[in-house]
């Protein structure tokens, strides 16, 4: 029993590792745009009944034993950040829902289709490239509800950017809450192509590969879908911020240093133990 004990104690030390391990990751986040905080789960290993008898006998259920607890498994939480006005027409937030759709640059155009050279993000903070296709902060080309790289210009089937396709993007450029982009200057207004936006229905199955990059988990349905307008609420001029909050992760860390010491007392207390019965079985002998 006092070994079974102690290989309890061993396992929820280590769970506590693990849990420091989350929280570190999110504090070092916390100011991380667009970021969103991972949260772990943990299981008891091997729960047992423990019976009892009374007076006649029988066996009677009086509750569960836990060994211990392990790592179970780790979740995005995808709960809504903050948003920051940054006065950046290029800077595109959600309130509320969504994903945009972003394709690798390295694809060429008349490439077949692959969902693989695809994924999806949350934050916003998109630029030009020199020839005016709006892209993310790699490079990669964000996607129209038509799944074509967006360009922004006046006359889209023009390759050379001309005095008539040049425009002042901090003046003219509007993207809407719908992920409509228009350019609108004095007397002249152009409606360009549609921003796609994505969710999952079953965002637990969906996992981060970095750099704010999201895809459904190997082998498994998350439920992507494109939303309608109305099911989602673009911000231009605004960022996301991290949904992790520096105090709560901080009291995290200080509840998994109290937890982790106090089991290392119990188990040194228990190596004691263990180690005095050791020895008096030895004197007996």
């Amino acid at each position: 029993m006092i070994t079974r004990g102690m290989g309890a104690i061993a396992r929820g030390m280590q769970a506590m590792i693990d849990f420091e391990d989350v929280t570190a990751h999110n504090v070092a986040n916390v100011t991380t745009d667009g970021f969103k905080k991972t949260n772990i789960t943990f299981r008891d290993v091997m729960s047992a009944d423990v019976q009892t008898k009374d007076l006649q006998g029988r066996v009677k259920t009086v509750g569960k034993l836990s060994n211990g607890a392990k790592y179970d498994r780790t979740y995005i939480d995808f709960t809504q950040g903050g948003l920051s006005e940054t006065g950046n027409k290029m800077d595109v937030a959600f309130h509320g829902d969504g994903f945009f759709k972003v394709r690798l640059k390295e694809i060429p155009d008349n490439a077949p289709y692959r969902e693989k050279d695809y994924y999806y993000q949350r934050i916003g903070d998109f630029h030009l490239t020199t020839d005016n296709y709006l892209v993310n902060s790699q490079g990669d080309y964000i996607m129209d509800i038509e799944n074509k790289r967006i360009r922004i210009t006046r006359d889209r089937e023009a390759q050379d950017l001309n005095e008539m396709n040049r425009m002042d993007l901090t003046e003219d450029l509007i993207i809407g809450e719908n992920g409509q982009i228009q350019l609108n200057d004095a007397g002249y207004q152009t409606i360009l192509q549609k921003i796609q936006v994505c969710d999952f229905y079953d965002k637990t199955k969906v996992s981060i590969i970095g750099q704010g990059k999201y895809l459904p988990i190997y082998g498994q349905d998350a439920g992507l879908h494109t939303l309608s307008d109305g099911e989602f609420s673009l911000q231009q001029g605004m960022v996301e911020m991290s949904n992790a909050n520096t105090i709560s992760e901080m009291l995290n860390t200080i509840n998994v240093s109290r937890g982790y010491e106090a089991m290392s007392t119990i188990l040194r207390r228990q190596s004691e133990t263990v180690g005095q019965a050791i020895n008096i079985g030895n004197i007996t002998r």
